[in-house]
């Protein structure tokens, strides 16, 4: 299947928000937006949150970094991904595309990642009949990784360090260029919540 035949715009996008549960919130985030490594992706912060775009594996490196970047050992953490690809009404425009699958940001995630996080996520891909087959192929690809996908209503939740994390993202993102035309993965990435100590 060609990538992206709904209107044939090669290029991942995703929305990214950060949520430090702290006093001193809009440093932490403001400090990881400037310090991850945006040179191989379009990008925007407004109001709501930074957005990402260019060639799949440039995207998650940045995602990735930005979350690794606002992370420390004793602040909750909450991180939004809305990552998609395919749309019929996206645009051509806003984007940087190499062709070289870039991830500038792959040394700092290898170092500074190592640290567990939880995630509830939800992959959907439209206009094919056989959507729950391809659902359930990229939990499969969950369980190879090591991220003990857990059902749940209305999702699925993962546990793993944050470099598998985003690594698996990079991994079904792959997949879905090479066999859907549009999808989207909706995931909450949580480290260092106290609702684990009430358990």
């Amino acid at each position: 299947m060609a990538s992206c035949a709904t209107n044939g715009i090669d290029i991942t996008g995703v929305r990214a928000s950060l949520y430090p549960m702290r006093a001193d919130f809009a440093k932490q985030i403001l400090e990881s937006v400037a310090v991850t490594d945006t040179s191989a992706v379009w990008q925007q912060t407004d109001l709501f949150s930074t957005v990402y775009r260019g060639e799949s594996a440039s995207v998650v490196d940045a995602a990735a970094g930005l979350f690794v970047n606002a992370y420390d050992t004793t602040t909750h953490l909450v991180g939004e991904f809305t990552f998609s690809k395919g749309c019929p009404g996206d645009i051509a425009g806003d984007s940087y595309l190499t062709g070289q699958q870039l991830r500038p940001n792959a040394a700092v995630i290898k170092e500074k990642g190592d640290f567990l996080v939880h995630c509830k996520y939800s992959f959907y891909t439209f206009g094919r009949d056989d959507y729950m087959t391809e659902i359930e192929h990229i939990v499969t690809m969950a369980a190879d990784a090591g991220l003990q996908p857990e059902h749940a209503h209305y999702c699925t939740f993962l546990t793993g360090t944050a470099a598998q994390l985003f690594n698996y993202f990079a991994e079904i993102l792959a997949y879905a260029h090479d066999h859907m035309s549009h999808y989207v993965v909706e995931a909450t990435v949580s480290v260092n919540s106290p609702s684990l100590e009430e358990n």
